[in-house]
């Protein structure tokens, strides 16, 4: 272990009380579930399950919903293998339990960095091997994995990716980096781009791969076939769109391209599900006073009017397959950094979206020409019209985007061998 792993270690056997501190405010905003609270602490109800142990821990939903694909596979190749997956949010095991996690894996919360609960965590669970999903990382935790047994656990980390920003803040602690990456048999990123600024955060150069997009494999959005052929018929012949994700400071913009759409075609229905739900309420507002009254999904009303407004959690692969044309938000206004774009090609719709895209942007870059850039409402208004009007110009972005998609999901099989190749023998 290095030495600045070593001393972050000695300093976080004082970090008790801030992290109890820290739970305590998440509790009171909600953002910690206290029926669950116990497992930050390294707690678990279940027992570990026979045999070798997978372990693999994503941070939110997104990160979580690209490693499922990698789990199947696994499993797949293994059906010895117990599998744990460990999330740090709780917007991340609420979706979770919507989307349906394979069968056969235990999810739980990770624990906190802290001696205790990591201690706890680990005592329990004894990973062979743990997967660590992006850039999520715990110093502690990872010093005391790699020291779990005589050989060590193998530490992968998968599906990562160093933007501007992320780089300038990782190099600004580069000693500490340098130590974390040393514990890793395997670095598996996104791009050439990454993979040089690992090297230059102190990675060793020949465990570093780069594997490629693995959001880009994730299953589609699950389904509600019986809902969704009805709130179709609700919908009759009507054009519709979709604003996915967006974020507060961009309803604004979408509502007034949707009143250019609506001139253009009147009747045109306009889905808007806000990436965050507490936003809700203040685009109920927002779209009300542009178009009279708004029908909301939460109040288990249908898309009646000019704006359906989709505020629920987990039904976003059921907007997509209902929109031909989706705006995918979070990328509209200076400052925000854009969201996974596959979500909709994998189901059929074309894409338009902002230029803020910084941390999907080998994810945009991959599709290229196969979706469409707008920088303001003028723009989306344009683009809208424009693939309502002209259903085969919409198909013909999405099948040039599939095309894509498809040749983005080799990070997959890749992946899925530099986990296989580490396990313990099958018994």
């Amino acid at each position: 272990m290095g030495g600045v792993l070593r001393a972050y270690c000695a300093l976080a056997g004082l970090s008790g009380p801030l992290w109890r501190w820290a739970l305590r405010r998440r509790l009171a905003r909600g953002r910690e579930d206290p029926a669950r609270v116990a497992e930050r602490w390294g707690a678990s109800a279940l027992a570990r399950p026979p045999g070798p142990l997978l372990w693999v821990h994503a941070l939110g939903l997104g990160e979580a919903l690209a490693v499922l694909a990698v789990i199947r596979a696994v499993q797949a190749a293994r059906p010895d293998l117990g599998v744990l997956l460990t999330t740090g949010t709780r917007a991340g095991a609420d979706g979770l339990a919507r989307a349906g996690v394979p069968a056969g894996v235990i999810h739980r919360y990770a624990p906190v960095d802290a001696p205790g609960p990591v201690a706890a965590f680990l005592d329990h669970w004894r990973p062979d091997i743990a997967v660590v999903a992006e850039l999520d990382l715990w110093p502690l935790m990872l010093s005391q994995l790699s020291q779990l047994s005589a050989r060590g656990v193998p530490l992968v980390m998968v599906n990562a990716r160093l933007t501007d920003r992320r780089f300038r803040g990782r190099r600004r602690m580069r000693p500490l980096m340098r130590d974390l990456l040393a514990l890793f048999d395997a670095v598996l990123v996104q791009d050439d781009l990454t993979a040089t600024r690992m090297a230059a955060l102190g990675a060793d150069p020949g465990r570093v791969q780069v594997a490629g997009l693995l959001k880009a494999a994730a299953a589609p959005l699950p389904d509600q076939p019986d809902l969704r052929a009805a709130l179709a018929r609700e919908i009759g012949g009507r054009p519709v769109w979709l604003a996915a994700a967006t974020e507060a400071r961009e309803v604004a913009a979408v509502l007034a391209a949707h009143a250019q759409v609506v001139a253009a075609l009147p009747g045109a229905l306009l889905i808007l599900a806000p990436r965050q739900m507490a936003d809700a309420p203040a685009a109920a507002d927002q779209a009300g006073a542009a178009f009279g009254a708004v029908a909301r999904r939460s109040l288990g009303q249908g898309p009646q009017g000019a704006v359906f407004l989709a505020d629920t959690m987990g039904e976003m692969g059921l907007w997509y397959r209902l929109a031909g044309v989706s705006f995918i938000g979070h990328s509209l206004v200076p400052g925000l950094s854009g969201k996974n774009p596959f979500e909709a090609v994998a189901l059929g719709s074309a894409v338009i979206h902002g230029p803020q895209v910084g941390n999907f942007a080998e994810s945009y870059g991959v599709l290229d020409r196969a979706g469409q850039q707008v920088t303001d409402a003028a723009g989306l208004a344009g683009a809208v019209i424009r693939l309502l009007r002209d259903p085969a110009a919409a198909q013909a972005m999405v099948v040039r985007a599939q095309a894509a998609l498809a040749q983005a999901q080799a990070a997959l099989p890749v992946t899925v061998a530099a986990v296989l190749r580490r396990l313990p023998p099958a018994r």
